[in-house]
């Protein structure tokens, strides 16, 4: 409100808009809300008309649900907000300014090299953030991707730094015309997580049993960070916080007790660092595909590479 007001004293066609008259969201559970975009742009278009001008400021975090009562937009709702007006107002593009010089590819506590960096697609701002890249949530980013609108990251201590752009997929294009999307762009890691893997023959070809092992990890309220399943159906592999993980395997022993029981499920002790046995394997499943003999393997690993948002890896706490 004060930001307005010393704007309309310069003379600026300036007016301040309460977000609790106009953006309106529904609970959707998770301690998050959802926006309702058709009833928030017909109250847009109603505060326009009564407040017609040619620069808004308008209040973040602030919303309001379908029966006018005031709420938030819970974590991350600044950010939030600015993406949601953003979508709503059609806006060429979105400025987020904070306190950092835009979204680096690694954690600069941990990697030293990390740069900032230039551009980032949609998709890889959205599984960086999820994957421990704490610049954005990932929320934020849905309101602009349908409308194809840009957010800038910036610095506001720092205003010579151009910041880090995020739009839609760069690619560079080489002299045979061939078009080919950027290559990895950052690095960004979860720590304090356990594996959980699920294994026995009594899987193979049982309908439900995926259902049954995550319909129990959900009864105990574990988020479930990773999921990996061999393609013999011999087993389930996945990764949770490690704070729920002795609740997760309790729930699991308690569900699948008679499996155990009969063997056809194996249990094994937790422990930090991968058996011998597992190292073991990995490395015979390494030696298979150097045997394979591919005439271009970096081709080959392009083509695979290219074919996910994103390749996770586990590493042991104390590799």
């Amino acid at each position: 409100m004060l930001a307005s007001l010393v704007r309309k004293v310069s003379g600026m066609d300036c007016n301040w808009m309460d977000t609790r008259e106009v953006l309106i969201v529904n609970p959707s559970g998770s301690n998050q809300v959802d926006p309702d975009y058709l009833e928030s742009e017909k109250r847009l278009e109603k505060w326009f008309l009564q407040n017609p001008s040619k620069t808004v400021i308008a209040t973040g975090f602030i919303a309001s649900t379908p029966q006018n009562i005031p709420t938030t937009l819970k974590s991350d709702g600044s950010d939030f907000s600015a993406a949601i007006m953003g979508a709503l107002f059609r806006a060429r593009q979105v400025t987020i300014w904070t306190d950092v010089d835009g979204v680096c590819s690694a954690d600069p506590g941990k990697v030293s090299e990390a740069v900032v960096l230039k551009t980032l697609s949609y998709q890889e701002a959205w599984e960086m953030s999820y994957f421990g890249a704490n610049v954005l949530h990932p929320r934020t980013i849905i309101p602009v991707m349908q409308y194809d609108i840009p957010i800038v990251i910036r610095n506001i201590f720092n205003l010579s730094a151009p910041g880090t752009m995020i739009c839609q997929p760069s690619v560079n294009e080489f002299e045979d015309g061939q078009r080919l999307e950027s290559y990895v762009k950052g690095f960004a890691t979860i720590d304090n997580l356990a594996l959980v893997n699920v294994e026995g023959t009594g899987m193979v070809g049982v309908p439900g049993t995926a259902s049954a092992i995550f319909g129990a990890v959900k009864d105990v309220g574990a988020n479930v960070i990773m999921i990996s399943q061999a393609s013999s159906e011999h087993s389930i592999c996945f990764a949770v916080p490690e704070k729920e993980v002795k609740a997760v395997a309790e729930v699991l022993q308690s569900r699948f007790r008679q499996a155990l029981d009969a063997e056809r499920l194996s249990q094994d002790s937790p422990s930090s660092r991968p058996s011998k046995a597992k190292k073991k394997e990995k490395r015979r499943v390494l030696v298979m595909a150097a045997d394979m003999k591919i005439p271009d393997f970096s081709r080959a690993f392009d083509s695979v590479y290219k074919s996910f948002i994103r390749l996770p890896q586990v590493i042991g706490s104390n590799a």
